[in-house]
Formats: C-alpha cells, sequence, structure tokens
C-alpha cells in the first residue's frame, strides 16, 4: 500500500498531554497517513477530487475507526476503499485523522481516537474545528457544494456526538458499526441519518437502541443491516453513498427502501411514527462485550 508523507500539525484540547502530543510515534503515524490515491491537505485530512468533476461536487468526510500502531495497513485499506468507491461515484473524499490519547481506555494510550463518549465529549469541538479548517481547504479546490460525513465504529460515535450536539452542519450522516451516546442534544435542524449495521457485530444491539432512539425523537434516518461482523466492507461504502445520493434528493422514509441483507427481521428505512425492532439480544451490548464508544 502506497503512502503519502504528511506535514506534522499541532492543535490545542483539553488534554494536550495525551491527545496532542507531537511524539515519536506520532510523527512516524502522520507519515503513512494518506493511503494511495489521496494527498495530505492543510488542516490534517487527506484529500481525493472525484474521478470526473461536476459542480457543485459532493464530499464524503471520513472519520476512521480506533485502531492502533500495528493495525495501521488495515485502516489504509479502508481509506483507500472509502476514497475508490467514492471518487467514482462523483464525490471527493476528505479522510480526517483521529489522535492518540483520546481513547478513555488507559491501555489504549497510543491508539488513535476520536471523542466518543460522555467522558470525553468536551474535547470534541477542537477537533470539529480542524475538521472544519480543512474542509474548507478542500472546498477553495471543489467549490461550494454538500458535506456528507460517514464514521466508522468509533468514528461513528464522533460523527453522532458532532449530530447530537449540532457542533458542525452536514447535510447527510452515515453512522456504521457504532452505538448510542448519552449526550443532551442541541435544538436545531437535524440531518438525516444513516445506520449501518451487521448481524455477528457485537455492536449490533447499540445499534438497534439507536434506532430506537432516533425514532422516539422522530429524527429522519434510515436502517440497513447486512450479515458477518464488526467491518467496514464494500457493501457498507456503498450503502451510504447510495442513502447520500438519495437523501440530497428524497425525504425519508425511502421508497423503495434501502437494500438490506440482514438474515433477522428488521424494520428498514422505518418512518417518524413506525415502531423500530431489535431481536439482537440482550447479553450483548454496553455492558456484554465491544463498547467502541467507551474508550
Amino acid at each position: 500500500m502506497g503512502v503519502t508523507a504528511f506535514v506534522v500539525y499541532t492543535m490545542s484540547t483539553s488534554r494536550p498531554s495525551q491527545a496532542m502530543a507531537a511524539n515519536a510515534a506520532e510523527q512516524h503515524a502522520i507519515e503513512q497517513w494518506c493511503a494511495s490515491g489521496l494527498e495530505p491537505i492543510e488542516g490534517g485530512g487527506c484529500f481525493a477530487p472525484p474521478s470526473e468533476m461536476r459542480w457543485p461536487v459532493p464530499m464524503i468526510v471520513y472519520l476512521h475507526g480506533r485502531y492502533g500502531p500495528n493495525e495501521i495497513d488495515e485502516e489504509m485499506d479502508r481509506q483507500s476503499r472509502v476514497m475508490h468507491l467514492a471518487t467514482a461515484k462523483g464525490y471527493a473524499v476528505l479522510a480526517m485523522h483521529g489522535v492518540q490519547g483520546e481513547c478513555s481506555a488507559p491501555d489504549m494510550k497510543d491508539w488513535w481516537c476520536w471523542p466518543s463518549n460522555e467522558r470525553n465529549a468536551n474535547d470534541a469541538p477542537a477537533f470539529v474545528k480542524r475538521i472544519d479548517d480543512t474542509i474548507a481547504r478542500a472546498r477553495e479546490r471543489l467549490g461550494a457544494g454538500p458535506n456528507l460525513l460517514l464514521g466508522f465504529s468509533n468514528g461513528g460515535y464522533f460523527a453522532e456526538l458532532i449530530a447530537k450536539r449540532a457542533l458542525d452542519r452536514f447535510d447527510a450522516i452515515a453512522i456504521a458499526h457504532a452505538g448510542p451516546i448519552d449526550v443532551p442534544p442541541a435544538k436545531r435542524e437535524t440531518p438525516p441519518i444513516l445506520l449501518v449495521t451487521a448481524d455477528d457485530d457485537l455492536s449490533d444491539a447499540d445499534m438497534m437502541q439507536l434506532d430506537d432512539e432516533l425514532t422516539r425523537t422522530k429524527w429522519p434516518h434510515a436502517l440497513v443491516a447486512r450479515e458477518g461482523g464488526h467491518a467496514l466492507p464494500d457493501w457498507d461504502i456503498d450503502s451510504a453513498i447510495t442513502f447520500f445520493d438519495r437523501a440530497r434528493k428524497e425525504p425519508l422514509p425511502f421508497s423503495p427502501p434501502l437494500a438490506t441483507r440482514s438474515v433477522r427481521p428488521r424494520i428498514v428505512d422505518a418512518g417518524e411514527d413506525a415502531p423500530s425492532v431489535s431481536d439482537a439480544g440482550e447479553e450483548v451490548g454496553v455492558d456484554g462485550g465491544l463498547d467502541l464508544g467507551d474508550l
């Protein structure tokens, strides 16, 4: 996997000694930051224009899941696939990068994470400021256009935090394999949200809980599910792109609904007053296993 060098940058948050330290490990990771096909852009992101420019250009801002120093190649693969699938369909891609020390778990101090839970939610505005600055640099190249947010796993929790606290304005948001965050929502316009889950993912029960929450609060959203576990395969990325395409043209609930591959019965593209279905089992979730937002 080819990589592109990147200039080290700094920013301040409430925990500079952990999350923002410019140590040797951080610099080494930044030098391997952008997957082949993306280029570093001022502000701390990796940018790729669409294969064919058609104005106004939609842009997907991609937030990765948590990963450690030994998992850089896996993240570069995800970043690369998001770029290839999106740019082929007319989207620009801006892949942003979390920081070491933002995971709440002490044994993950050298992992790259985003603000994702009640304990580090106050760090979020500084991260959003960096994202906004980088979006502005990308838009200088592309011109004005819709901005869409795709968050995977730990990045999905951060995407939800951005939406609930109204920290930024995106035209639509896709949250893949994350779960609910207990933070008070701000009063504002609610962008349409796509939830992407999987039958054998330990976060599936939490995603269904988030589906229930969005339904109760009448937040326009759709749900798609597939077989398999915790990952970001091409099907998930394609589902997000399809959702972004349609959300910019038609209101929710979609008719016909988005395609799903779940082997479990679920209500997909539930309307504002429709009930939600969760049959993932109560033994899995925050208290039973994977909790990618509590790191």
